[in-house]
């Protein structure tokens, strides 16, 4: 019996395997450096908000330190 042409052959279905797996792999290659810069935007982002914390927290120690210097000479 002769194989149809529209029947997949081992080395076709292999192929087609092949091709799936690499799309995958693609897939995931792209998620990940997405995911790589999502997270290099948001650590820029959060080392942002921490200057600004500690320029806060500094000033308030100064403000402190201010009051606490004046109440000592009263």
């Amino acid at each position: 019996m002769a194989s149809s042409e529209n029947e997949p052959t081992p080395v076709n279905t292999a192929l087609d395997r092949i091709e799936a797996a690499l799309e995958r792999i693609d897939h995931a290659a792209r998620r990940a450096r997405q995911d790589r810069l999502a997270a290099a935007d948001q650590t820029a982002q959060l080392e942002g908000r921490h200057e600004i914390l500690r320029e806060k927290v500094g000033d308030a120690l100064s403000t402190l330190d201010a009051l606490i210097a004046r109440a000592q000479q009263a």
